[in-house]
């Protein structure tokens, strides 16, 4: 039976588009960033991405963000910015990452993660880069990593079990900031829960993050939402969403909470969020 796997992850860029996987304006050039991958899972303990070179493609040339190979712990990234180059201004139809390998750690065994063309690519249907705003590229890898075979049948060699990404990317751009809050539950601070924005009337959310867990960056119950555009928002909690039958419809469930938001022109500190 096919599963799939809640990850989480945002990329960001510096540019007049707009984890989130960011995009910031600044003249002369566009910066670039990894950002927001979110905690999974609590059995998904690592995925490691080597990322040899990233593209930005127009119709007349092809821009080399970053040529130095990195390796990259998604889940370091959660609520963090990675600068990873810059690109001039310009308009531009896609962006690719070039990958020579990957892999996910899931309860102490390492498997391959399996990835088309050995590159992800996200059409930016000509999007035209200028100073002076941001692009988020935000990567919802709770779509993008597949899980296909079982443990019971790896053990005998059979339909094994495979991890693949193909990448669902939402974009946003203008003038973006942060919601920032902390899950509270009987006075302590409550790790992986689903917090999810919407904005309002719209059925898909806008941005998708997991609460922490107690590190030395995160207070348990903290999460981040980074680089959202001014507007009026649903902020919905999900304590049960591991109950979902398939993660396309966990957004159905009933929330344990929903918040009215409002982003104008600075970050929003939601502060202690107490759910039942």
């Amino acid at each position: 039976m096919r599963k799939t796997l809640l990850v989480l992850v945002g990329i960001t860029i510096a540019l007049v588009l707009a984890s989130c996987a960011l995009l910031s304006w600044s003249q002369p050039s566009v910066k670039v960033y990894l950002t927001d991958a979110v905690l999974p899972i609590e059995n998904v303990e690592r995925i490691l991405v080597t990322i040899d070179r990233i593209l930005l493609l127009s119709e007349d040339a092809t821009v080399v963000v970053s040529d130095e190979a990195t390796t990259v712990n998604l889940l370091d990234l959660v609520g963090q910015e990675l600068y990873v180059g810059s690109v001039p201004e310009g308009t531009y139809g896609q962006l690719r990452f070039e990958i020579s390998s990957a892999t996910i750690t899931v309860s102490g065994t390492d498997y391959p993660l399996r990835i088309s063309s050995g590159s992800l690519k996200y059409n930016l249907q000509g999007f035209h880069v200028t100073a002076g705003t941001s692009i988020v590229l935000d990567f919802d890898l709770s779509r993008s990593i597949k899980v296909t075979g079982s443990a019971t049948s790896s053990e005998h060699g059979n339909n094994p079990v495979q991890y693949h990404m193909t990448p669902v990317i939402h974009v946003r751009y203008g003038q973006l900031y942060d919601i920032t809050g902390r899950v509270v539950q009987n006075d302590q601070g409550l790790a992986h829960a689903l917090v999810a924005l919407f904005e309002t009337r719209q059925p898909s959310p806008t941005a998708v993050t997991l609460t922490h867990k107690a590190s030395a960056h995160w207070q348990a119950g903290e999460f981040k939402l980074c680089k959202v555009q001014p507007s009026d928002y649903e902020l919905k909690i999900y304590t049960n969403w591991q109950s979902a039958q398939d993660p396309e419809y966990i957004f159905e469930l009933t929330p344990a909470t929903t918040l009215t938001v409002t982003v104008k022109d600075k970050d929003v500190n939601l502060g202690d969020i107490n759910i039942q």
